[in-house]
């Protein structure tokens, strides 16, 4: 009987045990580049997920990320500077999650008209910060950087909710609150901001939309609200419609802003987006509040046109023009990419991107719309593997 007794918890033991999962990955890659680098680079990344079942069908989870870099020439056998980042620890079930760490904020739920939070934005980047934010490591308020960031998220049938607060040098930043609903037709949402601290720029924020498909035709339409710290109340509105017709995507929108001792003309875009077999093709135009570098302007332009073709065997080639006012915007480049798949999660890529702003002259940081490439400035050979 003891022995019977003995197998058995061995068993459960066992049994719980296998119920833990860790999993690692990593990524490497080494390259030439003639200005951001100076030279041969090379960096890594260590990636660690895991997960563990609980009792009432709970589950917690854990990830981080461990970024490897080498800083200085000559350092071939050092690790160079080593990070850790992307790190969330999360108890969740069906219905409900919380996270802890590196989080999404609530305002990730929320979709809106684009421009709605133009002036906020331009505010911040003449300021030099990051008040609104869809990401809680990307949120800078006047003084320190969060320290971390929580999400409490829910779903109960066609209902969705978020709440997300930050940890800025321990006192509490921006809280926000998501609340959505999808009845089939129409969806709903809702969003809420709110900063505490005294040094915020935006003290309270709230918007609205609503968004369908009708007719073919898919219609956002967004109304928000903002409350300037020291500059007065401000709202927004504004109508997106985008309207496939085959292989071809056309899409416009339009956002009026209506701010306290200000006369602020309107934002507005066009866009035509085509992708059929092996060719893909993006053109935008865009005009708008934008912070420039030196002014706050409400009539700041944007444009590009990008594309990609598949030739197959593992090579694509992608090219792109990117161009405005906004001398901040490190992504204001012309470039061309090629790329080869050596397969097993391994690439070969050469890409060279000449700057069409200050902030482009020198990064490693130019996104691309198509094909989501991350350049850096000047021309680059490098070689990446997927573990």
């Amino acid at each position: 009987m003891k022995n019977i007794l003995l197998s058995s918890a061995a068993i459960a033991l066992l049994a719980g045990a296998a119920s833990a999962e860790v999993t690692w990955s990593g990524d490497a890659e080494i390259g030439y580049n003639d200005d951001f680098e100076d030279g041969v680079y090379w960096d890594a990344g260590l990636y660690v997920n895991m997960s563990q079942e609980l009792n009432n069908g709970w589950t917690a989870s854990a990830s981080l990320d461990i970024d490897l870099e080498d800083s200085s020439q000559g350092s071939t056998y050092s690790l160079g500077d080593v990070d850790s980042s992307d790190w969330v620890v999360t108890l969740s079930n069906d219905m409900f999650s919380l996270s802890f760490g590196d989080v999404d904020t609530a305002m990730a739920s929320f979709d809106y008209v684009t421009g709605l939070f133009a002036a906020t934005d331009a505010i911040d980047d003449a300021i030099g910060i990051d008040s609104l934010s869809d990401d809680s490591s990307d949120y800078a308020a006047w003084v320190g950087t969060p320290d971390a960031g929580i999400l409490i998220s829910a779903t109960y049938g066609q209902f969705s909710g978020a709440y997300s607060a930050l940890s800025v040098d321990g006192e509490l930043g921006a809280q926000q609150l998501f609340l959505g609903g999808d009845f089939d037709v129409v969806e709903v949402g809702f969003f809420y901001q709110e900063e505490d601290t005294d040094y915020a720029i935006a003290t309270e924020q709230y918007a609205l939309t609503v968004s369908g498909s009708f007719a073919g035709f898919e219609v956002t339409g967004s109304y928000g609200q903002t409350d300037y710290f020291g500059f007065g109340d401000g709202s927004a509105y504004g109508i997106e419609v985008a309207y496939p017709i085959g292989a071809v995507t056309l899409g416009a929108y339009y956002t009026g802003y209506d701010v306290d001792g200000a006369d602020v003309d309107g934002a507005y875009g066009i866009s035509v987006d085509y992708a059929d077999g092996p060719v893909t093709v993006s053109a935008y135009y865009g005009s708008g509040l934008m912070y420039d570098g030196t002014n706050i302007l409400d009539d700041g332009k944007e444009y590009g046109i990008e594309g990609a073709y598949d030739f197959g065997m593992g090579l694509v080639v992608t090219a792109g023009y990117i161009d405005g006012d906004d001398e901040t915007d490190d992504d204001l480049a012309t470039y061309i990419v090629a790329e080869y798949d050596l397969g097993g999660g391994a690439s070969f890529l050469a890409s060279y991107a000449d700057a069409n702003s200050t902030a482009a002259a020198s990064t490693d940081d130019i996104d691309t719309g198509v094909n989501g490439y991350e350049l850096y400035s000047g021309a680059t050979m490098a070689l990446s593997f997927e573990f």
